[in-house]
């Protein structure tokens, strides 16, 4: 992700060196991970919180669909409200 060296990328897992700014918007950029953990070590739990929100109900959407998938699979999809009945 970064085209640091492997040597490089040790070192930042080892602590004895850091990413450089440009490396770390890489990272950032790339893992949500590193992304969580910025913030935690910045003390922004309530931005982690939002991100875990957002993360949520994009995967609720998408289980959304694939039950109505199932359901239009099982009849012709007449009859169905689009709330609960």
């Amino acid at each position: 992700w970064t085209g640091a060296s492997e040597r490089t990328a040790k070192n930042w897992i080892a602590g004895s060196h850091g990413p450089s700014g440009e490396h770390l918007i890489s990272l950032l950029r790339h893992s949500d991970e590193v992304l969580i953990g910025l913030f935690t070590l910045a003390g922004r739990d309530e931005t982690i919180v939002a991100l875990r929100l957002v993360e949520m109900r994009d995967r609720l959407e998408e289980i959304r669909q694939l039950i109505d998938v199932v359901l239009d699979r099982e009849g012709d999809g007449e009859g169905r409200t689009s709330g609960p009945s």
